[in-house]
């Protein structure tokens, strides 16, 4: 029987890992300490005690007090039979249930962050990298690659990252390294690419046959001036060539991966994203739209801080004009905190009002069938060379990311990825 009170889920379970929740709705402050038990004929072997107290950001969401009631329990020696792991309430005989969308995959990295190259094409004034430095473009190598691959059984869907700092397309053999990615695990894989270098015809018909989850594009405006000033060293028409003929391939494609727009909001392309967003979705095939804010790096200019940079009024008239829009499909990434709100570009008043934060519910409503991400803790940087920073993140709380970093190693010098990751989630709290 449930106590009064008690909600949570066993949303994974494997022969390594378990992760869920529990929560106690007539004590919301209380943190819930559990048994990991083997069944067995003579009552269940302990294999892991533990108190439910790690973060889990989507519990907040959910209503359930301030989101730490998670758990995420790794098994150093893994069992024989997954179907004998259960979670109970310590000193009570109440199992948490699985959740209707338990997974047995143990997938336990938040994403991968790699680069295939070093360099980008372009030097965008609010770029978060500071090329002053770069004068040669170091490609990855297959060997390193390889090793990279290792890790895709550790991530979900879209979160192996072929490119985060710079830009891919400068690998000359950025189509031979994808068909070395095993098929079944290309959903897992995505790049981000600016579009604006001149590639052959063969890259968009292999892309559109990939397999890939997405690609993210960046782009902020169609004004051939305004984009070629956002985005130093591109060519409007050159990126415009390339995107004729990439959607036409996508569409004619048999694995094609989806599209996502990244943009970057300021105040030269300010009055033209709203309806920029609107033809992505409508015309170019957008799967989704992030719209975001500029991360703040010492190296970008303060002339282009003082002449590009909203404010919070910008910020809240771009929000009303996109609220209409599917949440999960346009995405306002806003700064945590907005410096000096000087003059608006454009009245704040305009259009309609942003949709308020979602009322967190004052009795408990049990997420019928709601599978929660574990909230792993775990993220890995990998440069061109193979070398690797494995870190753990949180938010504090102005919003900010707080990063931890808890191992560097070469990826090639790594001989059981699933060791290392098992060693590291031991001893790091959530």
């Amino acid at each position: 029987m449930r106590p009064a009170g008690l909600v949570g889920y066993v949303d994974e379970r494997s022969p390594s890992h378990l992760a869920g929740w529990v929560w106690n709705g007539a004590d919301p402050s209380a943190r819930i300490a559990y048994d990991v038990v083997e069944d067995t004929p003579d009552g269940g072997r302990i294999l892991a005690t533990g108190v439910a107290d790690g973060l889990n950001p989507a519990l907040v969401t959910m209503g359930f007090g301030d989101g730490r009631h998670g758990f995420l329990v790794f098994l150093m020696e893994p069992v024989a039979d997954v179907t004998r792991l259960q979670v109970r309430v310590a000193g009570d005989v109440f199992t948490l249930p699985l959740s209707p969308h338990c997974t047995g995959r143990f997938e336990p990295l938040g994403h991968v962050a790699m680069d295939v190259v070093n360099n980008c094409n372009l030097r965008c004034p609010f770029c978060v990298y500071d090329y002053t430095g770069v004068r040669t473009t170091e490609l990855m190598d297959d060997a390193t690659f390889d090793s990279v691959l290792r890790l895709l059984p550790y991530v979900r869907a879209g979160n192996l990252w072929l490119s985060c700092l710079h830009e891919p397309t400068l690998h000359p053999r950025l189509m031979e390294l994808i068909g070395r990615i095993p098929v079944p695990f290309r959903d897992r894989v995505m790049f981000t690419t600016n579009l604006a270098k001149r590639m052959p015809d063969a890259f968009f018909a292999g892309l559109a046959d990939s397999g890939l989850h997405n690609i993210n594009i960046s782009v902020e405006s169609l004004v051939p001036a305004v984009y070629e000033r956002l985005r130093k060293g591109a060519r409007h028409r050159i990126f415009s060539e390339n995107w004729a003929k990439l959607l036409p391939a996508l569409r004619a494609g048999a694995h094609p991966p989806r599209v996502r727009y990244i943009m970057m909001a300021y105040r030269s392309n300010l009055a033209e994203l709203p309806g920029l967003v609107t033809l992505l979705l409508a015309e170019k095939s957008a799967w989704q739209v992030e719209v975001r804010y500029t991360f703040e790096e010492e190296h970008i200019a303060a002339e282009f801080r003082r002449a590009e940079l909203l404010t919070a009024a910008d910020w809240d008239w771009l929000a009303a004009q996109l609220a209409h829009h599917d949440p999960d499909r346009v995405l306002l990434i806003r700064p945590p905190i907005v410096t000096p709100d000087t003059a608006s570009v454009i009245a704040p008043d305009a259009g309609a009002a942003p949709a308020g934060p979602a009322p967190v519910p004052d009795t408990l409503v049990a997420p019928a069938g709601m599978a929660v991400a574990a909230g792993y803790p775990l993220g890995m940087r990998i440069d061109w060379d193979g070398q690797v920073t494995v870190y753990s993140q949180v938010t504090q709380a102005d919003g900010r990311p707080l990063h931890t970093n808890h191992l560097e190693v070469n990826i090639n010098a790594v001989e059981q990825p699933a060791d290392m990751i098992g060693r590291l989630l031991a001893g790091i709290k959530t």
